[in-house]
């Protein structure tokens, strides 16, 4: 029986049909759903600008990752700013928006058990630590991610996941 679900989030239409899965699984089995975000380590694409200036995210708030600060903080040292670096202020909005939009869905869908966890860091390595402080019965992910990456690397998060999950992995196209 599951009982924990988590769910690896990108905002990519691979992690959206995920979600949707994930949302199902977790409303029929009445498990408990951790929604896990790792922030890009590049820098936001001209799409992704133009989403957060679309929802008006650079103006509304500042970024609240996770309560931390230091989040906030590593992503601006990782690009090479600071602070007020505006991409890094992209990245911690987007990231914060993804996951409300899928706890939002989730207590749409019903679900009363909802966590969110936003994580810097490698990709792979953060899912499966969130897995395991979760206790996880499943990770449900995108098979393909936002990497502006082709080729030989596409899905190299996923495959990682998959290799070292201590529970069952589903790839959702």
């Amino acid at each position: 029986m599951i009982k924990s679900i988590v769910l690896a989030i990108d905002g990519s239409a691979p992690a959206k049909h995920a979600q949707s899965m994930a949302i199902d699984l977790a409303s029929k089995y009445e498990a408990r759903l951790t929604l896990v975000h790792v922030l890009t380590h590049d820098h936001p694409s001209k799409e992704l600008a133009r989403m957060a200036e679309v929802e008006n995210l650079l103006d509304s708030k500042p970024p609240n990752v996770g309560n931390k600060d230091n989040t906030y903080s590593a992503v601006a040292r990782f690009l090479g700013g600071g602070i007020e670096d505006k991409e890094a202020r992209i990245i911690a909005l987007l990231g914060e928006q993804i996951l409300e939009n899928a706890s939002k869905s989730a207590g749409k869908a019903g679900i009363k058990d909802v966590t969110t966890e936003i994580r810097t860091g490698d990709y792979a390595n953060n899912i499966l630590e969130v897995a395991n402080q979760a206790n996880a019965d499943i990770i449900v992910m995108g098979r393909r991610g936002l990497s502006n990456l082709k080729g030989f690397v596409t899905g190299s998060v996923s495959h990682k996941v998959s290799q070292r999950a201590e529970c069952s992995v589903l790839t959702v196209k």
